[in-house]
C-alpha cells in the first residue's frame, strides 16, 4: 500500500497521547492558587468558604450556613486545567475564575442545592 509504515507514526501518536495524560497542565503549587484566588472570589459573594488540608479543594456554604450545611465542594482537574463543583458536569475553565464564581454562586443559591447528591430535581 504505496509502501508506507503507519507502525512508526502510530506509535508517536500513541506515545504523544500518553505525555499528555502523564504531565498535568498544572502543578500542584499552581492548584492551590487557583482555589485561594477562588475562595477569595467566593467569599466576595457572599458565600462561606473553607480551604481543605486533605484534598486540596474547597467547601462551600450558603450565607449564613455552617459547617453542617456544606452544599457544595470545589476541586481543581490540574490535568484538564477546569474547576468542578458538585457533579461532573459543572465544569468550568481556570482561566477564568471570575466566572467560575458567578457560576458557583448560582448554583448555590438555587433552592435544589441542598438536595442530597443525586436527588436533585
Amino acid at each position: 500500500m504505496g509502501g508506507t509504515d503507519l507502525a512508526p507514526r502510530l506509535r508517536l501518536c500513541f506515545q504523544r497521547k500518553r505525555e499528555q495524560v502523564m504531565s498535568p497542565s498544572l502543578s500542584r503549587d499552581a492548584e492551590l492558587r487557583v482555589l485561594g484566588a477562588l475562595c477569595r472570589a467566593l467569599v466576595a459573594r457572599g458565600l462561606c468558604v473553607q480551604m481543605r488540608d486533605a484534598i486540596p479543594g474547597l467547601t462551600v456554604t450558603r450565607p449564613g450556613g455552617t459547617a453542617k450545611d456544606v452544599v457544595g465542594y470545589v476541586v481543581v482537574n490540574r490535568r484538564k486545567g477546569v474547576v468542578s463543583w458538585w457533579r461532573v458536569d459543572n465544569l468550568h475553565p481556570v482561566k477564568d475564575l471570575d466566572g467560575a464564581a458567578d457560576r458557583i454562586t448560582a448554583f448555590m443559591t438555587e433552592p435544589a442545592a441542598s438536595y442530597p447528591l443525586g436527588h436533585r430535581p
